[in-house]
């Protein structure tokens, strides 16, 4: 009745249910009935054990139906909890790209402002600094 040391609950369930039809059968068989009787009991059995279990299959169905529905529900959500984080780590990832690029662009000036300023004739006053600023 186990699966790899695992309880397998529709292998118990059959079990219970073969084992009470037997009884039922035999304890009918063995009763101080006439057969016509005996054989009525027999189907009466039958009938209630069938209609018995249909009850506990739809009964596990159900249950089974609530179980997927929650994985799925987990699922969801996990999924929402993932593609949420990822968007804050892009937005966050954007941000320092941003950051970085300013910075480039600051240091870039600077360099400029010196080279332009380290060479005669075109550091100074004359609007270069300000040009330099302004394609950057």
């Amino acid at each position: 009745m186990s699966n790899n040391g695992q309880n397998n609950g529709l292998t118990m369930v059959f079990a219970f249910f073969t084992g009470f039809m037997a009884g039922a059968v035999i304890s009918l068989l063995y009763a101080p009935s006439s057969g016509k009787e005996t054989r009525q009991k027999i189907r009466d059995t039958s009938v209630d054990a069938k209609n018995r279990t249909v009850e506990l299959a739809q009964q596990a169905a159900s249950s089974a139906r609530e179980g997927a529905h929650t994985l799925v529900e987990q699922g969801k959500e996990s999924v929402h909890d993932i593609v949420d984080t990822g968007k804050e780590r892009l937005h966050e990832a954007g941000e320092q790209v941003k950051t970085a690029v300013d910075a480039g662009r600051k240091v870039s000036a600077d360099v400029r402002a010196k080279i332009a300023e380290s060479i005669p004739g075109v550091g100074g006053n004359d609007g270069t600094e300000e040009e330099a600023s302004e394609k950057a």
